[in-house]
């Protein structure tokens, strides 16, 4: 019989669960490799044939509520099917967190850490240093064993991801410690080809400066389905490998390190596990994920291992905790609603049991399967709908922002239940909560209201463009204390608020009118009515678009370009380059879409270099990480280069790609220079999301070294200031080989669309100079 007598009285390899007495439904909707396209199909499926909760450990990245799969997701908790879904494993970037995730209807999952110490080793690496890494397998070694070190390389030098059994075999790894990095590939699978080319050890370094997940036994290979046990060690290291300092680049530079055991307390037992995407969800910017649960290394059965375990870390660990949870509030309360079930287990959930807990990365926090069986309050904004937050989406903000919305308390039980009401864990953006009552009483099967004030001061809110490009939100919890033991069972119930907010500058620039054989004038910026200061980024404006129907983030208006040197003095061919790219409409996250300056630098009407704003984790990983990057692609050779990310906040519209000329320069290949300064380029743009093209119409010509018109000025104007000190010229001989249509003057904490990028048409008479 399963009862406590049965846990106390054995040894678990693999635990029982969160709810062992459940009947289990596998339907698969994924082949042996790559991406399903019949998850709506499952869905219906557990509808009818009566399941009681769906699990998917599944999902794409960018998540919306109208995504095919999350509405199926909705309709199916409508139907009285409880879904829960996972996050995704994209990192903690803005609006990432996926689809069907991205639900109304489900609970959504984020995960955190719960390994409190893992096995280690220090490596002695023989240029000195010694480095601590993680035994992520916990395979057996003696102290004092000292492996060659061999890194995977990629032609250009960098470590390479070893997704590839080849690389092993070409690089000579038998008998020695081989180093990849982390990315694209299952993380074990560079432990299993490490193993099978001969390696003595295998070891991966992190994509981030933590450790990497820790993985307990590796018994195959995830992406190919492959049974195989590795018994070498499997280090985990922490990156990047790029910045020299770090001891995964370390660990690169070495040719021999000698391992010694040892044992790692974890620093982020109990914190997000580095993986778990992050909310808001993209478009509304409503609250997603909705909890939190264990997703580090999580032990559970291994298919076609006999009784052993398999080991894995992902958002696709923690849902199935939240599942769980689900079966068992679901028979505790087989009459209730699939809404009331949702919010008794998001409103019990704990965020103190959270390292570092932040709303907008782990709903109202760690799941509570024992408080959310025994609630019988429940809290929601609209009881008729899925609403476990009060969602204020985002708002572009000129004045002070208020806004109330009303929680609903629900009495599912046949006593009264007395609460205490009070704002809790405020964070964010400086704001304030006004409550309707301090406290609050509920009658047996009946229901009382909150209202709930939400006050946030357009001065302190912050700037969308300020230092590091700043995600602003403003986030807390309603919470509802029990005034008694008995009261609710003794559960304290939770409902978070959320707002992002935009506060608005209302940068405009006049320029007058441009006299003299070489004429110029001066350009004045004002911010009559804005809230905050903002900024005037003076480019040449090269192309233009007309609006395409409907509305998508990559429907491209305007392209300018703007460049000044970079370095030093004594390096005059070096220029930074920086093309400034505006849509008709705001993004949630720019990393959704991608824009391609295609530029011909030698003048024959072809095409050379390839300037690239994409997700720098889908290029340089192969999974999304929703940090935009500005790349480098030649059309001749293969490979990429970049010197920065991008610069394009969320909820907005313009994105700014900054390349040194450099890198428009490869050897054996068309080169731009001092020598050669004169590119013709033109741009395409492409919906990630949701598919489609934007090709934006002609061409443009620019001088890098020499601009027709003046750029590069910038202005900084404080609210109802002016400023007029930048000059605009015109060279009318550059004119004539590389015109510009004008100005672009990017203000990117102005209002979303048109107003980032003023276009000011730039004409004059070319035969008497007015």
């Amino acid at each position: 019989p399963y009862n406590a007598a049965t846990i106390t009285g054995n040894s678990w390899t693999i635990g029982p669960g969160v709810a062992p007495k459940a009947d289990l439904y596998a339907v698969r909707v994924f082949g042996c490799v790559g991406s399903t396209d019949v998850t709506v199909e499952a869905i219906e499926w557990a509808v009818d044939n009566d399941m009681d909760v769906i699990n998917m450990s599944l999902g794409s990245s960018f998540g919306s509520k109208d995504d095919p799969s999350a509405v199926a997701s909705t309709n199916a908790a409508k139907a009285g099917v409880v879904v829960v879904i996972s996050a995704g494993n994209s990192g903690p970037n803005q609006y990432i967190s996926g689809s069907p995730g991205s639900a109304d209807g489900a609970i959504t999952v984020a995960a955190n850490d719960s390994i409190e110490s893992t096995p280690g080793a220090a490596l002695a690496l023989n240029t000195g240093s010694t480095i601590t890494v993680q035994n992520s397998n916990g395979a057996t070694f003696s102290n004092g064993t000292s492996y060659p070190v061999v890194v995977l390389r990629n032609a250009d030098g960098t470590v390479s991801l070893g997704c590839n059994p080849a690389e092993y075999a070409a690089a000579g790894v038998a008998g020695k410690l081989v180093v990849s990095q982390r990315g694209t590939c299952a993380r074990v699978a560079r432990a299993v080809f490490a193993q099978q080319a001969g390696a003595a050890a295998a070891a991966m370094i992190d994509s981030s400066t933590n450790l990497p997940p820790f993985e307990g036994p590796i018994t195959g290979n995830p992406d190919t389905g492959e049974q195989y046990t590795v018994t070498i060690p499997f280090f985990g290291v922490r990156g990047l490998a790029s910045t020299a300092t770090s001891d995964g680049a370390k660990l690169a530079a070495a040719a021999s390190a000698t391992a010694t055991n040892t044992q790692l307390v974890n620093p982020n037992f109990k914190g997000f596990a580095s993986f778990s995407s992050g909310g808001p969800r993209t478009g509304d910017s409503s609250l997603k994920p909705d909890v939190t649960a264990p997703g580090v290394s999580i032990v559970s059965t291994g298919s076609g291992t006999g009784n052993g375990p398999a080991t894995n870390s992902g958002t696709s660990m923690a849902a199935p905790h939240v599942a769980g949870v689900a079966a068992l509030t679901r028979q505790a309360r087989p009459n209730w609603k699939v809404a009331d079930i949702n919010s008794a287990i998001v409103n019990s959930s704990d965020p103190t049991q959270v390292l570092g807990h932040r709303i907008s990365r782990g709903g109202t926090g760690f799941v509570q399967p024992a408080k959310s069986t025994i609630a019988q309050v429940v809290v929601h904004e609209d009881d008729e709908r899925f609403s476990v937050a009060l969602n204020f989406g985002l708002e572009e903000m000129q004045r002070d922002f208020v806004g109330t919305k009303t929680i609903k308390l629900r009495n599912r039980g046949n006593t009264a239940a007395s609460f205490n009401v009070a704002q809790a864990r405020p964070a964010g953006s400086p704001h304030s909560v006004s409550l309707s009552r301090s406290a609050v009483t509920v009658p047996a099967h009946g229901s009382a209201e909150v209202d709930v004030t939400l006050n946030v001061a357009v001065a302190t809110a912050g700037a969308s463009n300020g230092a590091g490009l700043s995600f602003r939100e403003v986030a807390g919890i309603v919470q509802f204390s029990p005034t008694s033991a008995t009261d609710n069972a003794g559960v304290t119930l939770r409902m978070p608020y959320y707002l992002v907010p935009r506060a608005l500058s209302d940068v405009s620039t006049k320029i007058g009118k441009l006299r003299g054989r070489n004429p110029s004038t001066l350009a004045t910026v004002t911010n009559r009515h804005g809230a905050i200061a903002g900024d005037a980024d003076f480019y040449a404006w090269g192309l233009s678009d007309r609006k395409d129907p409907g509305r998508v983030s990559n429907d491209v208006r305007a392209v300018g370009v703007q460049s000044f040197p970079f370095g030093s003095v004594a390096d005059p061919n070096r220029q930074l380059l920086i093309f400034a790219v505006n849509t008709y409409d705001r993004w949630s996250n720019a990393s959704t879409n991608e824009f391609d300056i295609n530029v011909d630098v030698d003048g024959d009407g072809i095409d050379d270099y390839f300037v690239v704003g994409v997700d720098q984790g889908a290029v340089q990983t192969g999974t999304f990480n929703g940090r935009m990057g500005a790349f480098v692609f030649s059309a001749r050779t293969p490979g990429a280069s970049i010197a920065f990310f991008a610069t394009a906040p969320t909820g907005s519209s313009t994105a700014l790609l900054p390349v040194l000329s450099s890198q428009l320069c490869r050897a054996n290949e068309p080169c731009l220079s001092a020598a050669n300064p004169r590119i013709t380029y033109t741009a395409v743009a492409f919906d990630l999301q949701n598919g489609g093209v934007d090709v934006v119409r002609g061409s443009a010509k620019y001088n890098v070294w020499a601009s027709a018109i003046s750029q590069g000025g910038f202005a900084t104007v404080a609210p109802g200031a002016t400023d007029a000190l930048n000059v605009i010229a015109v060279n009318r001989a550059e004119w004539k080989l590389t015109p510009a249509k004008g100005l672009m003057v990017v203000t990117l904490d102005n209002k979303s669309g048109k107003d980032e990028a003023q276009l000011i048409e730039v004409d004059f008479d070319r035969d008497h100079g007015d």
